[in-house]
């Protein structure tokens, strides 16, 4: 079976992420993306990772209680591997400063398979409503494995 490796850019509106848009202070799964059949995405050290988290009123959050953390898992959730985070990120609308766009500290490359997961998983301790989610928005440079 052979592929071909292709620059892919994964935001919060790819049709494959589910959204968790409900009223929470907790940790919780924000953007879930199930890597489609037939394909892989891998993640190597110095892929980018640029977030913009924004409350209801459409302002910038820039409370330290409010933190990203990117999760690997596997087909059944029950392997888990911590990719970025948790800190504080907060970048610009359009992530054009450089020098606010996050790069993945891996040692070595994580494949992640059809089926699984990429979970970006939010905390704010004042509380995400309904509105602050559709208001907030990421993106992911890394690389799309697609087999013949």
């Amino acid at each position: 079976m052979g592929y071909r490796d292709q620059r892919f850019q994964l935001v919060d509106t790819d049709p494959n992420i589910t959204e968790d848009a409900t009223f929470g202070t907790t940790r919780r799964d924000t953007w879930k993306y199930k890597v489609p059949e037939g394909t892989a995405i891998i993640l190597s050290k110095g892929d980018e990772l640029s977030y913009y988290g924004s409350d209801s009123g459409d302002a910038e959050m820039t409370d330290p209680g409010a933190l990203l953390q990117v999760e690997v898992r596997d087909a059944s959730e029950q392997k888990v591997i911590n990719v970025y985070g948790p800190n504080n990120y907060y970048a610009s609308r359009e992530f054009q400063e450089r020098k606010k766009i996050a790069k993945l500290q891996l040692d070595t490359p994580i494949i992640v398979k059809s089926r699984e997961w990429i979970v970006f998983c939010t905390t704010d301790d004042l509380g995400f409503d309904s509105a602050s989610i559709p208001n907030s928005y990421f993106r992911l440079l890394c690389t799309k494995r697609v087999y013949n």
